[in-house]
């Protein structure tokens, strides 16, 4: 891996330089309270370089929105329609590695035995610039403990490290040494003592944090070795808002519906989710997952269980977003330490 540094004057040229070559420049800024918020600046020029903490809503919004219309409806009669392409190039910016890990999984779920053209384009035309974390965003993170920090091991163009003089730059993907290509006057190679530096600030995130053997979690859920009374206590703090599912960075379930107005419409889908009662609804009413408790069940069962035998990894990346916004003090975390 090819090691460089960079100035935070050469920084800011480069982004300005990123800019001209995309269609939206994705990154962290501050909006009401001083939210950390991904959002497009290039016209604004508000992003953040640095930050502490994460975002409130992981940048996974940007390629599968709460609502995205799929298909315009030209005639309901004929059936007649044809495709909404998105063709924007997106740069993302100041990506934290757990949200670079759960873009990766995500792409695994829509690239896999049924290929979504709509995400799959959008992932394709987009460009990832991860910022390593240098201590943790928040005291309930465990991305650690999950091996989604403090850096993104791929998914990724540019990885930045911060350090005293500037940023240690990792470069990741094809894309990655592009852009070191076109703006080589801007990048040195890096000094032995900026790779020591960095290394010290990381190692001082990942002290006294082990590993969670999610291999040995996921087989004790597969054999259903809990007791029910784990499950009954979350099905009675859960109040179904859908904090969790709309802010897991790797939340990928959605529906279908039409919109349509007289013989036209569109065609769109909507984040959906396990802890909805009509998620798993069939013809005839009937549904798999009666009771409440059942349903957030599959909530967890998905993340450390079902996805570690699909893709070998679990999808909880430890960023913690569903655990800060669960007004039930619902916690995935703890939920691991009682298994």
């Amino acid at each position: 891996m090819q090691r460089l540094f960079i100035t935070s004057e050469n920084l800011k040229i480069l982004v300005a330089n990123l800019k001209k070559s995309c269609d939206e420049f994705i990154a962290p800024k501050k909006e009401h309270l001083d939210d950390i918020v991904f959002a497009d600046t290039k016209n604004d020029h508000a992003e953040l370089l640095n930050y502490e903490g994460n975002s409130v809503i992981s940048p996974r919004a940007f390629l599968l929105p709460q609502t995205e219309e799929l298909f315009e409806i030209k005639s309901v009669k004929n059936a007649s329609f044809s495709p909404i392409e998105d063709k924007k190039k997106r740069i993302f910016y100041g990506l934290r590695p757990c949200d670079i890990k759960a873009l990766t999984l995500m792409r695994s779920f829509f690239s896999g035995d049924f290929i979504d053209l709509p995400y799959q384009e959008k992932y394709e035309r987009s460009t990832f610039i991860a910022l390593a974390c240098n201590r943790l965003c928040c005291d309930e993170a465990f991305c650690c403990e999950m091996d989604a920090g403090p850096v993104a091991k791929e998914g990724y163009a540019l990885q930045l490290v911060a350090i005293a003089k500037g940023y240690l730059v990792d470069v990741g993907a094809k894309e990655g040494r592009q852009i070191v290509r076109e703006n080589k006057k801007l990048f040195t190679k890096a000094k032995a003592a900026d790779a020591k530096e960095a290394a010290v600030t990381l190692r001082g995130m990942t002290k006294g944090r082990k590993r969670i053997d999610y291999k040995k979690l996921a087989k004790i859920m597969k054999e259903d070795k809990l007791k029910p009374s784990v499950w009954d206590d979350i099905g009675l703090r859960c109040v179904v808002c859908s904090g969790c599912i709309t802010l897991c960075p790797t939340c990928s379930c959605f529906g279908i519906a039409d919109r349509l107005d007289g013989d036209s419409g569109t065609r769109f889908r909507y984040c959906d989710g396990c802890p909805y009662a009509g998620f798993t609804r069939m013809a005839g009413e009937n549904t798999p997952f009666p009771l409440h408790k059942d349903r957030i069940r599959r909530f967890f069962e998905h993340k450390l269980n079902i996805d570690v035998e699909r893709y070998g990894t679990p999808s909880c990346v430890g960023c913690a977003r569903c655990i800060q916004t669960c007004p039930g003090n619902i916690s995935i975390r703890k939920f691991i330490d009682t298994v």
